[in-house]
Formats: structure tokens, sequence, C-alpha cells
């Protein structure tokens, strides 16, 4: 049995732009700042970690966890409203949905997804996109806030749901920071999109049979 971790941005849906923003409101909501926009411009960490950088510059008075629910809530009802008045700005990734539907009915693949933003903002993105996540395994920000301790914890999940040890563990993401946490954990790695020149790369998930390929996996 393989597994196979794939992430939400980039990977399964596009929504950087306004994903970004809705984020950066919601913490300027919250915390009553204006933050520098330009040292945030793209997800580098994950959303908890980036919210606990920003509240290192900006103590809050409530408690940690107190913000960081307050933040994801808003968060949440900025990206709702958003997606609801101009759905086109979330785009579901090429070929992410077939690749979903022929990973779940071979007995040699276990998918598994990972999100380095919170649960609900990521299930948000992924129903909005079209996409039934509900008996995926599932790991996010709202788990851990390290991406190297997220897709450890979704391989152990997977473990869980399966019973089944794995050969490979094989991950598709896009960004240096994802290649690093693969290495980190010792997992297969493969570059989705443009942001990354890897040996192992795929324009989308489209060509992800290409992919699998290299890992003998046809």
């Amino acid at each position: 049995m393989n597994l196979l971790l794939v992430d939400v941005d980039g990977a399964l849906v596009n929504a950087r732009d306004v994903d970004m923003m809705c984020f950066q409101q919601a913490v300027e909501a919250v915390l009553h700042i204006t933050l520098d926009k330009s040292r945030y411009q793209e997800r580098v960490v994950t959303d908890s970690a980036m919210l606990d950088d920003i509240l290192h510059q900006y103590p809050a008075l409530s408690s940690r966890s107190i913000v960081h629910r307050q933040v994801e809530q808003k968060y949440l009802e900025n990206l709702a409203a958003r997606l609801h008045s101009m759905p086109q700005e979330l785009v579901l990734s090429k070929g992410a949905r077939e690749f979903l539907e022929q990973m779940a009915i071979r007995d040699d693949t276990h998918v598994a997804i990972t999100s380095s933003g919170w649960a609900a903002v990521s299930r948000l993105k992924l129903r909005a996109a079209g996409i039934d996540a509900s008996k995926i395994t599932f790991a996010s920000s709202s788990d851990a806030a390290s991406r190297t301790e997220i897709m450890a914890l979704a391989a152990f999940r997977a473990k869980q749901d399966t019973g089944m040890t794995f050969k490979r563990r094989i991950v598709f993401a896009e960004g240096e920071w994802n290649q690093r946490a693969s290495q980190e954990l010792g997992y297969e790695f493969v570059a989705v999109g443009k942001k990354l020149s890897h040996h192992t790369y795929i324009p989308s998930l489209s060509f992800y049979q290409a992919a699998l390929s290299k890992f003998d996996i046809n």
C-alpha cells in the first residue's frame, strides 16, 4: 500500500489572492491593527504559525487560544461571504477531481489530504470547489502548527484508518517549504505547479500518472 498525501492549496484548489486577503482582514478586525501587507503576500507557514508571528509583534490581551479561535471564525466568515459573492475567485485545480476519484478505487493507494490552513477554512474551500473530503483522511493547521507535524499526523491517521503499513509516502504539493518538510520526514515529493524546480515535477494533478510511474506505481 502506498500513501499519497495531497495538499489543499496549490494541488487541489487555487484561491491564493482572496484567501490571504480574507485572512489579513480577519486578523486586523480581531486585533484592531493594520498589518504590513507586504510581509504576508504569500503563505510560507501554516495559518497557526503565521498568526503566532503576528501576535509576537502585536501582543493581545486575550489568550492565544481565544485569539486563534476568533481569527479563524472571522476568516471563515470572510471567505464564505467572498466565495458566495464571487465564486470564480476559487478554482478547482486541473486534474484534482480525477486524481481523487482514481486513487479511491485503487487497492494499492490511500489518499490523505493535508492543509497548512485551519480545518474549517480548508474544508470550505474544498466544498466550494466541489470536493467532498468528509471520508478522506485529513490533517491541518488546526491539528499542528508546523507543516512537518501536519504531514506526519496525516500519515499516522492514514495508518489508523486503513490498518496498513505503507511502502511509500508520497507528497503532492507546491513550494519549497513542502519539499523541506517532506525531506525531513523521509517522504517522497512531487512538485505540483510552477513554484519549484524538482526532479519529480508535474504542472498539475492531470499528470499524476507520470509522477506515479516514477515510483513504479502503474
